[in-house]
C-alpha cells in the first residue's frame, strides 16, 4: 500500500511539474486538464481514479457512441469521474454508411473488443438517430454531462469518397447530429483535426469553401448565438495557443494533446487521451444557456480523439 501511494504521489508530481507551466499561460482562459475515454478504457478502478484527482485532472469527456455500438461502461466511467469532482461530458462517433452492431444496444464483443458478428444496417438512417443512442447511453448521468461531442473522423480501410454527393451527404449527417444534440438540451462541439481522414477529406469543406454546402455548414458552426466550438488534436504542450486556424475555425477550445497514454494505475492494457479544454465549457452557466436557447429559441447566454471504432 505504501509503494502504491508513493507511485501515484510521484506520477501526480510529475505531471503537475510537467504540466503547470503551459497551464500558468492559459490562464486568462481558465483551462484545465482532464482526460478522455471509450469502451476499450473499461471499468476505471477506484484507485485510479483518485490517482486522477491527485494528479490535477479536472474533467472526463467519455465516448457515448463509438461508430458501431453504444459504449455500455458509459455510465460507470461517467459517475467515477463525477465521484472524484470531475466534470463531464460526452462525444459521439459518427459513421456515414448507416451500418452498426447487431448488438449495437448492448454489444456483445470478441476478445479485441470488436462487436460479433458482421454489421447490419442502422435501424433509421443518418446521424440523427446515431447521436439517439449515444444520449441512450449516457443513462441516469446524462443530466450532468456539460456538451455532447460530435467526432468527425473516418474509421474505415478504404478512404472518404471524393464524390460531391457523398461529401454532401457526410455533411448533412454532421449537421442533423449538431442539431439533435441541440434538441437534447445539451451544446454541441465538434472533435476533429487537420489531418488526413478528418474534416475536409469528409466534408470536401475548406476553410475558403465557397461550395453551397459548405456556406451553410459553416453558417451553422459560425451562428454568433450558438457557435458549435473546436475540440482539436496536436501533441505537445497542454495549451490552446500555437493554433492554426483550419476549417471554420480560428480558435480552439479544446486540445486532445497526448493520445492512448497508460496514467493513474490503470491496467497496462487500457489507456487514455489526455486534454487540456476552456473549463467555460463545462461550466453551469453554459449548460443553463444552452437549456434557455433550447426552451426559447433565444440566448441568455453566449459561451466563447484518434477516437477509435466501437
Amino acid at each position: 500500500m505504501g509503494y502504491r501511494f508513493l507511485v501515484a504521489a510521484t506520477a501526480a508530481v510529475a505531471l503537475t511539474l510537467l504540466f503547470s507551466g503551459s497551464v500558468a499561460a492559459e490562464n486568462r482562459r481558465s483551462t484545465g486538464l482532464g482526460i478522455d475515454i471509450d469502451f476499450y478504457t473499461g471499468p476505471i478502478p477506484d484507485d485510479s481514479w483518485q490517482q486522477m484527482r491527485e494528479a490535477g485532472q479536472q474533467f472526463a469527456i467519455v465516448q457515448a457512441w463509438g461508430g458501431r455500438s453504444r459504449n455500455e461502461f458509459a455510465v460507470s466511467q461517467l459517475s467515477g469521474a463525477r465521484s472524484i469532482g470531475m466534470k463531464t461530458a460526452a462525444y459521439v462517433l459518427l459513421n456515414y454508411d448507416d451500418k452498426v452492431c447487431s448488438t449495437f444496444a448492448h454489444p456483445v464483443r470478441d476478445n479485441n473488443g470488436k462487436c460479433e458478428g458482421d454489421p447490419i444496417p442502422q435501424p433509421k438512417s443518418g446521424g440523427r438517430w446515431q447521436v439517439q443512442q449515444g444520449l441512450a447511453a449516457l443513462g441516469s448521468q446524462r443530466a450532468q454531462v456539460a456538451f455532447v461531442a460530435i467526432d468527425v473522423e473516418w474509421f474505415l480501410a478504404a478512404p472518404p469518397s471524393t464524390d460531391a454527393s457523398a461529401r454532401g451527404r457526410h455533411r448533412q449527417y454532421i449537421l442533423d447530429a449538431i442539431d439533435e444534440v441541440r434538441k437534447s438540451g445539451k451544446r454541441p462541439v465538434i472533435y476533429t483535426r487537420n489531418g488526413q481522414g478528418h474534416w475536409l477529406d469528409i466534408t470536401g469543406c475548406a476553410a475558403t469553401s465557397s461550395e453551397g454546402g459548405c456556406v451553410a455548414l459553416y453558417k451553422n458552426i459560425n451562428d454568433p448565438s450558438k457557435p458549435v466550438p473546436l475540440w482539436d488534436v496536436q501533441d505537445g504542450a497542454p495549451d490552446l495557443g500555437n493554433f492554426q486556424p483550419h476549417s471554420g475555425w480560428t480558435e480552439r477550445a479544446g486540445r486532445q494533446y497526448k493520445l492512448d497514454q497508460n496514467f493513474f494505475g490503470l491496467p497496462s492494457d487500457r489507456t487514455i487521451d489526455l486534454n487540456v479544454f476552456d473549463l467555460s465549457l463545462f461550466s453551469q452557466e453554459t449548460r443553463d444557456a444552452v437549456r434557455t436557447l433550447h426552451s426559447s429559441g433565444r440566448p441568455r447566454h453566449r459561451a466563447p480523439k484518434s477516437k477509435r471504432l466501437s
